[in-house]
């Protein structure tokens, strides 16, 4: 490709870009009833979630980037 952009006239404002994709596979954690909480902490994989700030301990939802699971609070 390169050189055929280069053979004849030159296209002005034409670049050329070799990309590798890599696949991934993309995993999911659904909270039930997430519109209820209001407040997240983040650590690592884990999450810490409050419906109203700062009251109670909260609840721990564990490994949030390694499962499809359907999490209850």
């Amino acid at each position: 490709m390169f050189a055929v952009l280069n053979a004849t006239r030159q296209l002005r404002a034409t670049s050329v870009f070799l990309a590798e994709l890599v696949e991934t596979s993309v995993s999911s954690t659904k909270i039930k009833k997430i519109t209820e909480l209001s407040y997240f902490e983040y650590h690592g994989s884990d999450a810490r979630v409050w419906k109203f700030h700062g009251i109670g301990d909260g609840d721990v939802i564990k490994d949030l980037k390694h499962t499809n699971a359907t999490r209850d609070i």
